[in-house]
């Protein structure tokens, strides 16, 4: 088995983004749940920032994800309080994803 280190400057010459690819996975594979907007945030450069929570097996996971430009164009589905849907990891549900 290989170091992680050198998977790493492998996917860098062959022009790869494991993490890009897992969010893109996740986007379009993860498991569904509904998830409630808890707080929106927006920094000087324009980045909206959507902190929300949802629950899975009677555990409350709490995370944040800055809105895509494509998001940015539903800005009421991100106010506070409102319900959205979460697709996470069913191996990892702490990794999840606003899609």
């Amino acid at each position: 088995m290989r170091p992680k280190w050198l998977s790493r400057i492998i996917d860098y010459i062959r022009g790869r983004d494991p993490v890009a690819e897992y969010l893109a996975w996740l986007s379009s594979y993860g498991r569904v749940t509904e998830g409630r907007i808890l707080d929106s945030q927006q920094d000087d450069t324009g980045t909206t920032t959507v902190y929300y929570r949802y629950k899975i097996a009677n555990v409350d996971y709490e995370t944040s994800q800055k809105l895509k430009p494509e998001q940015l164009g539903n800005g009421q589905v991100y106010t506070p309080g409102s319900s959205v849907m979460v697709r996470f990891d069913p191996r990892n549900p702490g990794s999840s994803i606003l899609p």
